[in-house]
């Protein structure tokens, strides 16, 4: 079973890991430059594709000190307007203003709102980001835990493997010690007979028949009680066997 499931642990793993690793700002300037170089978009993904790794978080928190740092470097470079330029189109410009402002005024509250709006959005967004960021955290942690679980049933099986091997080895011995003793058995069981026959024939030599018939009695006993022994651990071996049989087929 676990050799069926570890590909997916190992899957989910890099999908989990593949994204963490603590980033600083120069790799995120680095990879925005390079990105304005391509002539790319420069947005949190295209960021995290070109590093590598990193969070979303993080890579945010950068990015909007990359782009203010630019929008610095494009103010510093701003270039300045001529006083003739200025002149000719001064009396222009105040007219259009005139006109212009009220449109302006509309304008700019609707870029407000919109900012706002956009604002609200990108913190719901982020947010969200950093919610599936600790779920992609938890869910390592639980994959972490069902690998070592994974592991420990791997190892209690082959150990259950182990003892049922042990105990088919020792029922084998058993019965074949069993064997033999219902053997011996036979053969004390033989003598025994032989002995009272020979002891019916011979009165002369009852009382030597008599021990020997007596002997082989004790011997006969002896190896009926072994039997019987042999037999019981016999069984008590094939039942433990079957258990573990039966947990190893569930």
């Amino acid at each position: 079973m676990y050799d069926k499931i570890k590909p997916v642990l190992l899957a989910a793993r890099r999908i989990t890991m593949g994204r963490r690793g603590s980033i600083t700002e120069a790799q995120v300037f680095e990879a925005a430059d390079t990105l304005v170089a391509q002539g790319r978009d420069v947005t949190p993904t295209a960021l995290l594709d070109k590093i590598g790794s990193g969070s979303f978080t993080t890579i945010y928190k950068h990015l909007s000190a990359w782009e203010a740092s630019r929008a610095s470097a494009v103010t510093d470079r701003t270039a300045v307007i001529p006083e003739a330029v200025l002149s000719a189109f001064g009396a222009a410009w105040r007219a259009a203003s005139a006109e212009a402002g009220k449109e302006v005024v509309r304008v700019r509250e609707q870029a407000s709102e919109e900012v706002t709006s956009a604002k609200a959005q990108f913190q719901e967004a982020l947010a969200t980001i950093e919610r599936l960021e600790a779920e992609s955290e938890a869910d390592a942690a639980r994959i972490a835990d069902l690998e070592a679980s994974l592991h420990r049933a791997e190892n209690e099986k082959a150990a259950i493997q182990a003892t049922a091997e042990q105990l088919r080895q020792q029922l084998s011995e058993i019965k074949s010690k069993l064997e033999k003793t219902e053997r011996a058995a036979a053969e004390s069981t033989m003598k025994a007979q032989e002995a009272t026959s020979r002891a019916e024939k011979a009165d002369e030599r009852a009382k030597a028949s008599e021990e020997e018939v007596a002997s082989a009695r004790k011997e006969k006993e002896a190896a009926i009680q072994e039997a019987a022994e042999l037999r019981g651990k016999a069984s008590t071996l094939e039942t433990q066997n079957a258990d573990l049989l039966s947990r190893l087929a569930d």
